[in-house]
């Protein structure tokens, strides 16, 4: 019978790389969704601001964050853009989900009459 010691270390040292690359993945898609949840914070802030006709705090806010609003209006309806960018580090995400990642949020308020 042959000696089989080294052969589960073997095993391991070429499964090590994966097992790096899916936790890395992990903690990116965490850290992604981590900004998108305080981006949308941040959104409702800034909707708030916005619908109060407050434009010196709004632009203030906005500039002490370093965000960017785009509006669209339509038919009494504002709809508001976020759009910040989130550095990947997982080598090899970068290509699936781009470097830096960008993420946006948007919400729509109602300008219109409540009759």
């Amino acid at each position: 019978m042959k000696d089989r010691k080294g052969q589960a270390l073997i095993e391991f040292l070429m499964l090590l790389p994966i097992f790096f690359f899916i936790i890395m993945a992990i903690f990116d898609f965490g850290n992604i969704l981590y900004h998108r949840y305080q981006l949308e914070n941040k959104l409702d802030s800034i909707a708030d601001l916005y619908s109060n006709k407050e434009q010196n705090k709004l632009e203030e806010y906005l500039k002490k964050n370093h965000l960017t609003l785009d509006t669209n209006m339509e038919d009494g309806y504002t709809v508001l853009y976020l759009q910040e960018k989130v550095s990947v580090y997982t080598p090899g995400m970068n290509f699936i989900l781009g470097s830096p990642c960008k993420i946006d949020a948007s919400k729509v308020i109602y300008e219109g009459n409540y009759e």
